[in-house]
C-alpha cells in the first residue's frame, strides 16, 4: 500500500523552500524582525493534504464530510455524554479576510476568517463577547468574501475557499495550486445567517478561492463573482450561475452604481512562473454587464507578479483606485483614473512599511473625500493626496504582551496588527473604518488617525501542534500561533501573549511546570524558566533556521521522565541532555532525502523514541524510524505497511513503550496505524473514518480502547481500539484538530485547532466493565487483590456483588494510609455481577495506598496497594 511515487510529484519539500527564497529574499529588511512565515505555512498545509500528488484532490474533502455527517454522527446528541468547551483565546483574533457591516444597523459586523468560519457581532465589535459563530452547516471554514443585499440585509452571500496562485510553479520544480483551506464555493442566507445553502456550488472542487461577491445595487437578482477560476455571474439571485470570463485568479471587482453596465475586475496573482498568459493578468473593465471584458491600459503596467486590488470613490464613479504590487519582489503602485480607467496616473510608488504584494494587501477611498485614502501592507498607511504619497499610521510591533482582557486595548492607539487584507466602511460615518488583518479586526473612528482592537470572543486563533500541558497543573498550558506569537493559559480566556513572531510546537516540562519551551518556524526554539513571562533563545538543534535543513514545523520533545533530555530534528535527528542547551545537541541519525516531522518518546524513560520522516525528493518516501538506545542506532521499521503520506503525528504509549500509533495525511490511505511491538509489525485501525488528513492521536492512559483522533473535519472517537469511529464534536464547530493532549491529573483531554483556538472536554468515563458470568452470578462479596501490584501507574481491580443485592450504589474509592481520600474510582448504581475497573495513579508518589469497597454508604472490604515509581 506503500511506496507507489507519481511522476507528476517533485520535490515536495524543496517547493516550498525555493517558494519561500523567492518570496521573501527581499522582504527581511522591509519588515524588520517580523520576516513573514505565511507563505511556508500555506505550502505546508497544501503538501500535507496533497503528497504525493502534485495537488489536493478536487472532491475528496467534501465527499468525507457528506460520509461523516450521514453515518458517523450518532455521539453528537447523546445525552450522557458532556460537550467540549472552548477555553479561548478570546483577546486573540486570527488571521481574517473579509469584512461587510449592516447596511441598516451599523452596529452589525460581519467578519470571516482564514480557517474559523463567519463571524458576527451586534455591537460593532465592541465587548468582550462581542463576536459570535454563525454556523453554516457546512465544513468550509475560510470565508474571503461577504456581501450583504442593501435592499433585503437579510439576503447574505459568502465566498469560500483561500487560493492566492493558480497553478503556482516554482522554477518549474512544482505545479501547486497554493492555497490555504478549502474551499466550497458560495453559501446564502436569507434569513440573516440562520440558515444557509449552496448557491454556487463547488463542493467537489475544493481546490477553488471565492475572493469577491459584488451585488448589483439596482437589481439584487443580478450578482458577480471574483474566483480562482474566474468571473461568474447569476440572474436569478444565485440559484444558477454561468462564467463570463476565463481568466483564473481574479481578485477584485468594482460594479458602477449608477450605471450598473459596467464593471471593473482585477485579475492575477503569484504570476511569476506561472503558466497563466500575460494577457490574462491586468485591469479589466466591461461595459455590457460582464458579457465582455477589455483590458485597460492608459498608464497601467502591462502586468505584475502580486495583486491589484481596486476601488471606488462613490461620490464619482469615474473615479477608480488601484493598488499593484509584485509578490514581495517590490511595490508597483497606487494608481488612479477620473474618466473610468481611460488614463490613469501613478501616485506612490513605495509602500513606507514594506510589501508583500500577493497577501497582505487592501486599500479603501474615503465616502466623501476622493483624496483620502487608507492603503494596508504591513502596516496602516494613508494619504490625504489621492495616492501621491503615504505615511504610516500603525505600528505593529506596539502590540502588548501579557494576559489583555478580552474586548480590551491590544496595544496603544496606534497598533494595528500586524497584514492588512480588507477595509469595510460604516456606510452612514466615512470616519469610522473595521480593518482585518493576521490578528482578527481593528477599528478607527477617525480615518485611521487612531485605532482599538475589536477581537473580544472572536476565537479565530490558528494554532499549531504541539500543546504543552503541565503535567501538575490541571490548567496551564502552552502553544504556539501562526501570526500571534506563543501563548498561554491559566484558567481564564485571556491568555497571556509572549513571544514574538509566529509560534509552533511547544513543550512544558513534565516536573516544572514553570519552565517551557516553543519555537519559531524552522527550529529556533525558546526557553522559558517562569512560565512564558520572558524567554530566551538559543535552544534548537544544530543549524536551526534552515528550510534545507529542517521542516517547516520542526518536532522536539520534552522528556517526561527526564525533562532534560529533548530530541529533535530535520534532516539529521539530535539530542540534548541538558536542556537543549547550545553545544549540548548529539548528532544521531542522518537521513537519506528525509525529515523529521514528528517525534514521540517512551514516558518510562528516554531511550526508546520513534521518528517519523517525510521525503524530500523522487527517490525517497515516507518512514518510520526506531531507536530503543537513546540515538545511537536508528531503525527503520516502516516494513510494506506503512503509507507514503505524510506521518503527521507519532504517538507511543506512555507506560508501554512498545505500543505505538501513527497518523498520516493526504487523501485514499490509511490514516492511523498501530503497533504492540514496537513497530514490527502494524495494524490499520483506520477504520471507517472519513478519508482526510489526520493529525494526532491520544490514547486515554486508563481505557486504553479509547482511542481519540484529530483530523481535518475535527476530532473522532473509537470506544473499540480502533475497530468503528464516530464523530465527537459536540459542542465543536467543524475545525482543522492538529493536537489531541491528555490532561491527566483532570481527567480531560484538549483538542488545537487550527482556526478556532482551543477546547476542552471530559475523556469519556468508561462503564465499569462487566466480566464473563457464565458461571453464574457471586454468591457472596468480594474484592481482589489488584494486578498488577506494585505498579506504576495503572492497575486493575475486580469485585463481585452477589444476587441478593439485585442493585446498589456502589462506590471504590482511593486513601492515602493517613485516611486522606484521593479519589472515587467508581460512583454509580450496579447489580449484581462480576466487574473490573482500571485505575490510573498519575503523578501519585510512590507509596502504600487503600482502596475501599463499599454499597449504599456501607463498608464491604478494603486492600492496600503499591505504587513503585
Amino acid at each position: 500500500m506503500k511506496r507507489a511515487i507519481f511522476l507528476s510529484f517533485t520535490l515536495i519539500v524543496f517547493i516550498g523552500l525555493s517558494i519561500y527564497i523567492h518570496l521573501n529574499k527581499n522582504s527581511l529588511h522591509t519588515k524588520a524582525n517580523k520576516p513573514s512565515g505565511i507563505m511556508t505555512s500555506l505550502q505546508w498545509m497544501s503538501q500535507i493534504r496533497a503528497y504525493p500528488e502534485p495537488n489536493i484532490p478536487a472532491d475528496k474533502f467534501y465527499q468525507a464530510f457528506e460520509y461523516s455527517k450521514n453515518n458517523l454522527a450518532g455521539l453528537n446528541d447523546n445525552p450522557n455524554l458532556d460537550s467540549w468547551t472552548c477555553i479561548g483565546p478570546n483577546n486573540i483574533g486570527g488571521r481574517s479576510n473579509a469584512l461587510a457591516v449592516h447596511p441598516v444597523d451599523t452596529s452589525i459586523v460581519y467578519i470571516g476568517s482564514a480557517s474559523g468560519g463567519l463571524w458576527k457581532s451586534t455591537t460593532g465589535g465592541i465587548g468582550a463577547s462581542a463576536w459570535t459563530l454563525i454556523n453554516t452547516g457546512f465544513p468550509s471554514l475560510a470565508v474571503s468574501s461577504i456581501a450583504i443585499d442593501s435592499a433585503n440585509p437579510n439576503v447574505m452571500y459568502i465566498g469560500t475557499g483561500e487560493n492566492y496562485g493558480y497553478q503556482y510553479s516554482s522554477y518549474g520544480l512544482d505545479i501547486r495550486v497554493t492555497r490555504g483551506m478549502y474551499g466550497i464555493g458560495i453559501l446564502k442566507t436569507t434569513n440573516g445567517g440562520t440558515t444557509w445553502t449552496k448557491s454556487l456550488d463547488w463542493s467537489y472542487n475544493n481546490q477553488t478561492g471565492i475572493w469577491d461577491v459584488i451585488i448589483n445595487p439596482k437589481n439584487s437578482n443580478v450578482l458577480y463573482s471574483a474566483t480562482s477560476e474566474g468571473i461568474y455571474k447569476t440572474v436569478n439571485a444565485g440559484s444558477s450561475w454561468f462564467q463570463v470570463l476565463g481568466y483564473k485568479m481574479v481578485m477584485d471587482l468594482l460594479i458602477n452604481p449608477v450605471d450598473t453596465n459596467i464593471l471593473y475586475a482585477s485579475i492575477g496573482n503569484l504570476t511569476n512562473n506561472s503558466p497563466l498568459p500575460s494577457g490574462e493578468i491586468g485591469i479589466f473593465k466591461s461595459t455590457n454587464s460582464g458579457l465582455n471584458w477589455t483590458k485597460l491600459s492608459g498608464g497601467l503596467p502591462a502586468s505584475w507578479s502580486g495583486k491589484a486590488t481596486l476601488d471606488m470613490y462613490k461620490g464619482n464613479p469615474e473615479y477608480i483606485y488601484a493598488n499593484i504590487a509584485n509578490d514581495v519582489t517590490s511595490y508597483v503602485g497606487y494608481y488612479r483614473s477620473t474618466n473610468g480607467g481611460l488614463n490613469w496616473t501613478v501616485g506612490s510608488t513605495t509602500v513606507p512599511s514594506g510589501n508583500q504584494g500577493w497577501y497582505n494587501q487592501a486599500h479603501i477611498v474615503k465616502s466623501n473625500d476622493p483624496y483620502s485614502i487608507l492603503l494596508g501592507t504591513l502596516n496602516v498607511e494613508k494619504s490625504t493626496n489621492g495616492g501621491a504619497s503615504f505615511s504610516t499610521k500603525s505600528s505593529w510591533s506596539a502590540w502588548n504582551s501579557g494576559a489583555t482582557p478580552p474586548g480590551q486595548p491590544e496595544g496603544p492607539s496606534n497598533f494595528v496588527h500586524a497584514d492588512v487584507h480588507f477595509y469595510a466602511a460604516n456606510p452612514k460615518d466615512p470616519n469610522k473604518i473595521y480593518i482585518a488583518a493576521d490578528g482578527g479586526l481593528y477599528r478607527t473612528d477617525n480615518f485611521g488617525e487612531t485605532f482599538y482592537s475589536c477581537n473580544g470572543g472572536y476565537v479565530t486563533s490558528q494554532f499549531y501542534g504541539s500543546l504543552g500541558n503541565s503535567s501538575t497543573d490541571s490548567v496551564f498550558c502552552v502553544g504556539g500561533l501562526q501570526d500571534n506569537r506563543s501563548a498561554f493559559y491559566q484558567g481564564t480566556t485571556a491568555w497571556y501573549k509572549t513571544f514574538q513572531g509566529d509560534g509552533l510546537c511547544s513543550q512544558v516540562n513534565s516536573q516544572n511546570p514553570s519552565i517551557c519551551y516553543t519555537e519559531y518556524t524552522y527550529g529556533a526554539i525558546s526557553r522559558s524558566t517562569n512560565g512564558g513571562v520572558s524567554w530566551s533563545s538559543g535552544y534548537g538543534p544544530p543549524g536551526n533556521g534552515s528550510a534545507t535543513s529542517y521542516c517547516f514545523n520542526v518536532p522536539y520533545v520534552v522528556c517526561n521522565s527526564n525533562p532534560t533530555v529533548l530530541y529533535s530534528g530535520g534532516a539529521t535527528m539530535y539530542k540534548s541532555t541538558n536542556n537543549g542547551s547550545s553545544g549540548s545537541w548529539q548528532t544521531q541519525i542522518t537521513f537519506t532525502n528525509q525529515k523529521a516531522l514528528s517525534i514521540a518518546v517512551s514516558g518510562t524513560g528516554t531511550d526508546t523514541a520513534y521518528v517519523g520522516v517525510l521525503p524530500t525528493n523522487t527517490s525517497s518516501v515516507a518512514d518510520v524510524y526506531r531507536t530503543i538506545n537513546g540515538g545511537t542506532t536508528w531503525t527503520n521499521i516502516s516494513g510494506t505497511s506503512i503509507p507514503n503520506r505524510y506521518p503527521t503525528k507519532v504517538h507511543v504509549n506512555q507506560y508501554y513503550s512498545n505500543e505505538v500509533y501513527v497518523t498520516f495525511g493526504g487523501f485514499g490511505t490509511a490514516h492511523v496505524l498501530k503497533s504492540t511491538n514496537a513497530g514490527e509489525s502494524w495494524i490499520n485501525i483506520t477504520g471507517n473514518l472519513p478519508d482526510v488528513p489526520a493529525h494526532s492521536v491520544a490514547v486515554d492512559p486508563v481505557y486504553p480502547q479509547n482511542v481519540y483522533v484529530g483530523n481535518d473535519l475535527g476530532v473522532y472517537v473509537s470506544t473499540n481500539g480502533g475497530t468503528s469511529w464516530n464523530e465527537y464534536r459536540s459542542g465543536m464547530p467543524y475545525a482543522i484538530v492538529f493536537d489531541l493532549t491528555i490532561v491527566k491529573v483532570s481527567r480531560k483531554f484538549r483538542a488545537t485547532t487550527h482556526g478556532n483556538g482551543i477546547w476542552e472536554r471530559k475523556l469519556i468515563a468508561n462503564p465499569v466493565a462487566v466480566m464473563n458470568n457464565e458461571n453464574g452470578v457471586p454468591d457472596d462479596f468480594n474484592l481482589s487483590q489488584n494486578y498488577p501490584n506494585p505498579f506504576n501507574p495503572v492497575t486493575t481491580i475486580k469485585f463481585d456483588l452477589p444476587s441478593k443485592i439485585k442493585k446498589g450504589f456502589v462506590k471504590i474509592e482511593i486513601f492515602d494510609m493517613l485516611g486522606k481520600k484521593i479519589t472515587s474510582l467508581v460512583n454509580e448504581n450496579l447489580s449484581a455481577g462480576r466487574y473490573s475497573v482500571n485505575y490510573d495513579a498519575g503523578i501519585l508518589p510512590t507509596g502504600a495506598y487503600i482502596y475501599r469497597l463499599s454499597i449504599d454508604n456501607k463498608f464491604i472490604s478494603a486492600r492496600k496497594m503499591l505504587i513503585i515509581k
